[in-house]
Parts: C-alpha cells; structure tokens; sequence
C-alpha cells in the first residue's frame, strides 16, 4: 500500500503496515599470516626412545674408542703394579703370572662396563639391551687390542727388538725341557725352537691375546647392560 492511506480504497477495510527487521549478516573475517601465507596445522609427533637393540653408530665409535683407550693403558699399566706386589710380597713366578693374567682379563672386562656407561651418557634415551652392550663391549675390545698391539709392534720394529724377544722365548723354552724329565716333553720344546714353530707359536699367542679382548670386553658390555637395564626396570615399577 501507498504511504498515508489508512483504508483500502476498494473494500474501505482499515490497513495495517507492518515492516519486517533487517537481521545483519554475521561478516566472517579470515587472519592471515603475516607472510601471507596459510599454514596448514602440523599434528604433535611423539618422541619415543630408540629401540634396545639399534645403536647410534656415531656416539657408539665415540665411547668405544674412549673405553679402548683406556684399556690400552690399563693393560700396559695394571700388569707390572701387579707383578710389582707380587715381587714385594716374595710370591713365586707362577703366582705372578697368575695375579698378572687376572688382572688383564679383569681390565678387559671393565674396558666393556666402561663403554656402555659412556654410552648412556651420549644417550639417555636409549634403551640398552644386554645384546646391545655385548657389541659396543666387543667394538671397544677391538679397538683396545689396536691400540696396544700397534704401538708395540712399531716399537719392536724401529728398535729392532724382535730378535731380543725370540731369544728370551728360547731360553724360556729350553729351561721348561731342561726340567721336564719326561722325554716327550724334551723334544715337543726342542722342535717348537725351530724359527717356523717358534714364528706359529707367536702367532698363535697374538690370536689368542685379541680374543681376550674381544671376547671378555664383549662380556663385561653384557653384563653392565644386564645390570643397567634390571635396575631401570626396578625403578620403574617403583
């Protein structure tokens, strides 16, 4: 209907305007970075600790070779302390020898304890398995054995001391014949004299000295590993 017409002008019925309320629409207004640019959103990804049997190569090396080291210098040191107190105390050359092989194995075993403890220290996460100390054990192992034997086979080479240690080896051997009364036992020692037996015989030691290391250091990583992991375990449960 038209403005200021109250009737309708064909039925004469009074009229009633009625007006219907504009409701604004809600505007929506986007923040943008400020580069402009929209990220999408990133989940949380959740740390979890290396599995017990992967090891970090990089920190492994590094502790092996820190625990190899040191067994270098314990093997060359703890053996003539020891002998020294044997000497002291009067003992015999068998019990010497016995106290002075003791204390290389009980080196070798510490040398593994050692690098898992350095190991942890590089790696606090990590969950050391007794497999996994038993490796790093014998890596140190390794290492150890180089750096002792190494050393020692350039010192003998540049001082020409080769020949010092067959003649002390022969004289050895021919002291065990000399009192051996058993005949057999005379002449095995008198053939093992010979430049190629004696040469084998050297060899044979040197093998048999690197799987000491490998073999006890190897060892102790298990157990230090073993102890480790209980104790965690425990103090878990508590």
């Amino acid at each position: 209907m038209e403005d200021g017409i109250a009737f309708c002008p064909h039925c004469g019925a009074p009229q009633i305007r009625v007006s219907a309320a504009t409701v604004p629409e809600p505007v929506v207004t986007a923040t943008l970075p400020a580069s402009g640019e929209v990220q999408p959103s990133v989940p949380p990804v959740a740390l979890h600790p290396a599995p017990s049997g992967t090891i970090v190569w990089r920190e492994g090396i590094r502790a092996s070779a820190l625990a190899g080291l040191m067994l270098s210098f314990a093997i060359f040191l703890v053996p003539v302390i020891v002998a020294g107190i044997g000497l002291a105390l009067h003992l015999g050359q068998g019990a010497i020898g016995l106290m002075v092989l003791l204390a290389s194995w009980a080196c070798m075993l510490a040398a593994g304890a050692l690098v898992v403890r350095f190991y942890r220290r590089r790696r606090r996460d990590a969950a050391i398995a007794a497999g996994t100390g038993a490796r790093l054990g014998a890596l140190s192992g390794l290492l150890g054995f180089l750096f002792y034997s190494v050393p020692q086979a350039l010192r003998l080479l540049f001082f020409h001391l080769g020949g010092s240690v067959i003649d002390a080896m022969q004289k050895a051997m021919e002291q065990a014949a000399a009192q051996s009364p058993d005949p057999k036992a005379q002449e095995i020692m008198r053939s093992l004299m010979s430049p190629g037996a004696l040469a084998a015989f050297i060899t044979f030691l040197v093998v048999l000295f690197f799987l000491c290391f490998l073999v006890l250091s190897s060892l102790g990583g298990a157990i230090a590993a073993s102890v480790w992991s209980r104790n965690s375990r425990r103090g878990q449960a508590q």
